[in-house]
């Protein structure tokens, strides 16, 4: 599901929410194009509408996954200054929809999105302790 839920995005491009006002996308055309023919095109399509439906736990997972990568691209963008990406993460923090994932969105906010390139500021790559 988590692969294959921005499937028709080949197709039709990747809309924001101002494009969604005045763009009429039909994703399940899309999907039954791409997938025409795979020996898993039921699959696809079952998986892309119970992504879309979001009832099922799997879904909810998948919707929270796909909204932890953007909380971490927008934290990114937030420690590199960007001063509009704290308004975006309160909207994508909002709709995740599992505890685990409010959980890792909280750890994502208070940690330093660079903090995992070097053991120590000082230090460069390649420079690591022998073990």
């Amino acid at each position: 599901m988590c692969l294959f839920h921005d499937l028709h995005e080949a197709r039709t491009g990747d809309h924001n929410y101002v494009n969604k006002r005045y763009v009429q996308i039909d994703e399940a055309k899309a999907v039954e194009d791409l997938a025409k023919g795979l020996p898993i095109k039921d699959e696809i399509v079952s998986l892309t509408l119970e992504f879309n439906e979001g009832k099922s736990l799997e879904a909810c997972i998948s919707r929270d996954a796909d909204q932890l990568d953007l909380i971490l691209s927008l934290k990114e963008q937030q420690d590199l200054g960007n001063t509009y990406a704290s308004e975006w993460l309160h909207y994508a923090v909002k709709r995740l929809q599992t505890a685990s994932a409010r959980t890792m969105a909280q750890e994502i906010l208070e940690t330093d999105s660079t903090g995992w390139w070097f053991e120590k500021k000082n230090r460069m790559v390649g420079q690591w302790p022998s073990e």
